[in-house]
């Protein structure tokens, strides 16, 4: 049974309500239009048989997307998302059933700060996980929305020798953060459309279009989904992850998305201007049911033009 966000009654197994999209290339085309995912293996069945898959199938960062927005709906105002981490297991093909959903595991205060641990995932019509993961949620206790305080800075990276397809360019990567990208300034109608986009067929929630509405919520003013992205549709967009190959169909080439963690701060309000840095936080193989699998693990940290930092993101790219 799906419950409220009550601090005072919420216990350890609770379950929030599902949120439920049966997806295709609609609802595929609508995502890749506002995050420029318009790949060929989401697109064209040809590119999708190529790497070894029946068709084409869906981002994995739409799924990221509906985790988001089960999350977003159940706290209702009440919080914001601290910390949302998952991993892709699975494909989404054309006609899959998806249910994002999410239990409580603990609650706790830390230094002030009320904090619901959920257990979080996206299942298809086989009952299978695709997307599990957790979350973090920090509640309000007031009207007003804050966040939590920044963490340290990421500790030295461990160093793996080279393998199969682990090179030394590569391993020279290690830790060294590339220069800063910056975003295009940010437009109150690029926060609509990803909100739209990520909502269809619903209507999105109106905090998100309305801007007389959203003066009144926690932030005082029209924010972004958690999720959103300044940087797509960007013509000049530098190589911010040299260590990364591209995607091909070669072996070592192949490419999928492992998983991801954001930890989010400030919120993107509209004509802030992100700025972000990479580095390479570590990088190391191992066999799978694919053969030689080399894992890729990227942290960034994105700023405003404030000095406030906005996201630290963690994301695994898998080669094989």
């Amino acid at each position: 049974m799906s419950v409220t966000v009550d601090w005072n009654e919420l216990e350890v197994g609770d379950e929030i309500e599902e949120y439920v999209r049966t997806t295709d290339l609609s609802h595929w085309n609508r995502y890749a239009a506002i995050n420029d995912e318009f790949i060929p293996i989401h697109m064209d069945p040809a590119d999708a048989q190529a790497v070894g898959q029946p068709d084409v199938f869906g981002m994995g960062n739409l799924r990221l997307a509906y985790l988001h927005n089960v999350l977003y709906d159940w706290l209702d105002g009440r919080g914001s998302i601290a910390e949302l981490s998952c991993q892709f297991r699975g494909f989404n093909f054309k006609g899959d059933r998806l249910v994002a959903k999410g239990k409580v595991t603990a609650t706790e205060e830390r230094d002030g700060a009320k904090l619901i641990d959920l257990e979080i995932g996206v299942l298809n019509q086989h009952d299978e996980n695709t997307t599990p993961g957790t979350a973090a949620l920090l509640l309000f206790d007031s009207d007003k929305g804050h966040t939590l305080p920044a963490p340290p800075a990421m500790p030295p990276p461990d160093r793996h020798e080279p393998g199969v397809y682990l090179d030394a360019q590569t391993l020279d990567w290690l830790g060294r953060a590339t220069d800063p990208v910056v975003a295009l300034p940010v437009g109150a109608n690029d926060i609509r459309r990803w909100a739209i986009s990520t909502y269809y067929p619903a209507p999105p929630p109106m905090e998100f279009y309305d801007e007389k509405l959203a003066q009144k919520g926690p932030w005082g003013g029209l924010v972004a989904p958690p999720d959103f992205n300044p940087f797509a549709w960007m013509l000049d967009l530098p190589n911010s992850e040299p260590w990364l190959r591209g995607m091909g169909t070669e072996p070592g080439t192949r490419v999928l998305n492992g998983g991801q963690r954001s930890r989010y701060f400030a919120p993107i309000r509209p004509s802030d201007v992100i700025s972000s840095s990479a580095s390479l936080a570590n990088a190391y193989e191992r066999e799978g049911k694919l053969g030689t699998m080399l894992f890729l693990v990227n942290e960034t940290r994105w700023t405003n033009q404030r000095g406030e930092l906005v996201r630290i993101g963690n994301r695994t790219t898998i080669y094989y």
